[in-house]
């Protein structure tokens, strides 16, 4: 597999890059593959995470990214049956 980093892309070799610092890896391969892993394991922990007692929007906002919005409203209604 190839990422094109050239021109428009150029910004990804920095990410990569910046991505393997904070998870500890040496290798942008590592670097991706740590990040797919987290993400993986990640979104379903969030989906469990906004069911939470605890949860508020504002921490659903802190966890909120550019690519993965956490949505957190509490709602209340009354129906009347007929």
């Amino acid at each position: 597999m190839r990422i094109r980093t050239d021109g428009k892309f150029a910004y990804r070799e920095e990410l990569v890059d910046d991505v393997a610092d904070l998870l500890g890896e040496n290798t942008r391969v590592g670097a991706i593959e740590a990040s797919t892993e987290f993400t993986q394991a990640m979104l379903p922990a969030l989906a469990e995470a906004v069911e939470h007692p605890d949860m508020t929007e504002d921490l659903a906002e802190t966890l909120s990214t550019r690519v993965v919005d956490v949505e957190y409203k509490v709602s209340t209604g009354v129906n009347v049956r007929e």
